[in-house]
């Protein structure tokens, strides 16, 4: 296999942040990669999670500790095109315009957000799940050569992976934080999602139901919705595990076609959940995605 170029080697520095020399011997311990990721990926231990109301298991792996971010997602273009490989580039291409189609305040995103210095900490969007299991191969090879252990598979995660890390020593639990507030004590966000004010919100003198109205301004229907947009990867508080953003932020995608979990910053409170779930087919704002990182059944003892 070729050596790192320098764009790897940066990739793996400044993005990874591994913090030492490649190693001499093949990695092929869970202790050795637990060290080698620490700074990167979370171990999940095996254990057990509830999804949709059963009980299923899962087997130990890792996942990013951060949603995939402008700059990683930048560097694997990067090199992409260093690497010749000019049509996979074209088509990994980040669709930008989709802005457009979400947001009213989206032309200034359409050109900054992907391509200014000041987002390259914030989640990548507008990508298909295609172009993001794409990430996850050439992922795949940088770890592969980095640890000299072909074992390693980097994919997204299957929606119990997810909920696994979500839910961390508890099997079921509304957020990852272990809490059923979206508020610590002190009042402050646990996460990034959509605010409504008590402004926008109704009693139905009939049912006696609290409605939302929609009929006064001009985002998404109304301007009192408080929607910041995507936050940076690291930011708000991270779970036991210590992983950033599973509730809110980007809804992110998994293994299980047309869905995306966890919520973003276009949902409300209720609706960034570990269980919530959103249609999702083409690319958005809204939606991102982490990868998990496994050895391959035959590398395991």
């Amino acid at each position: 296999m070729k050596r790192f170029s320098v764009s790897i080697f940066i990739f793996l520095v400044t993005i990874l942040f591994l913090s030492f020399a490649k190693p001499k011997k093949p990695i092929s311990d869970l202790e050795g990669m637990k060290n080698a990721a620490k700074d990167a990926f979370s171990y999940i231990p095996p254990g057990k999670t509830i999804v949709d109301g059963d009980t299923v298991t899962c087997q130990g792996f890792f996942i990013s500790q951060k949603e995939v971010s402008n700059l990683n997602y930048q560097e694997y273009l990067d090199d992409l095109k260093k690497t010749g490989k000019m049509k996979e580039y074209r088509l990994a291409l980040v669709d930008s315009a989709k802005w457009n189609s979400t947001y009213f305040q989206g032309e200034k995103y359409v050109t900054h957000y992907f391509n200014h210095k000041a987002y390259k900490n914030y989640p990548v969007v507008n990508i298909t799940r295609q172009q993001a299991e794409k990430y996850c191969e050439w992922l795949t090879q940088i770890w592969r050569e980095y640890t000299k252990n072909q074992s390693i598979i980097v994919r997204l995660p299957k929606r119990a992976e997810f909920l696994r890390a979500a839910n961390g020593s508890s099997m079921d639990r509304p957020y990852a934080w272990n809490s059923p507030y979206i508020r610590t004590e002190k009042g402050k966000m646990m996460a990034n999602f959509l605010q409504i004010d008590g402004g926008c919100i109704s009693r139905d003198t009939l049912t006696g139901k609290l409605i939302l109205v929609t009929n006064s301004f001009d985002y998404i229907g109304n301007g009192d919705l408080y929607a910041d947009v995507t936050a940076p990867v690291e930011s708000y508080f991270p779970n036991e595990f210590g992983i950033f953003h599973l509730n809110g932020n980007v809804s992110e995608m998994v293994a299980e076609q047309d869905i995306a979990v966890g919520g973003d910053w276009n949902s409300p409170g209720f609706d960034i959940r570990n269980q919530s779930m959103k249609k999702f087919t083409e690319a958005n704002p809204m939606v991102g995605f982490r990868p998990v990182m496994t050895f391959s059944e035959s590398s395991k003892k």
